[in-house]
């Protein structure tokens, strides 16, 4: 499964998640069945970018999106499209996919509605 999780930075699995899913500036995608990861950098609309940082995940072709929060119409648009939204995701990567493990994230989160 292809696992996509917002960061703030490029340091592996020690990467700080990112809470604010629209403006963060990295992706970490997670590859579980070969245990890789790989970061990259976004261009999402808030940076000049032309798409949204959903459409961007929609076009990686990731599985499952794991993020802090979010707002519904993004919630939608992955939905949509087949990838699965978890939100409670804190602290790094690596404990954020323990978290996952562990089936603490949780699928029917408050939107945040612009509420940061």
């Amino acid at each position: 499964m292809k696992i996509c999780i917002p960061v703030m930075e490029e340091r592996g699995m020690d990467s700080k998640v990112s809470e604010h899913f629209g403006k963060t500036p990295l992706f970490a995608f997670y590859d579980d069945e070969v245990n890789e990861l790989e970061i990259i950098k976004i261009e999402g609309r808030h940076t000049g970018g032309r798409l949204t940082p959903a459409e961007i995940v929609v076009n990686s072709d990731a599985d499952l999106l794991i993020c802090t929060n979010m707002g519904s119409k993004a919630i939608n648009l992955l939905r949509t499209h087949g990838v699965d939204v978890l939100m409670g995701a804190r602290g790094t990567v690596a404990e954020t996919l323990n978290l996952l493990k562990k089936g603490e994230l949780r699928e029917d989160a408050d939107p945040c509605n612009g509420r940061h």
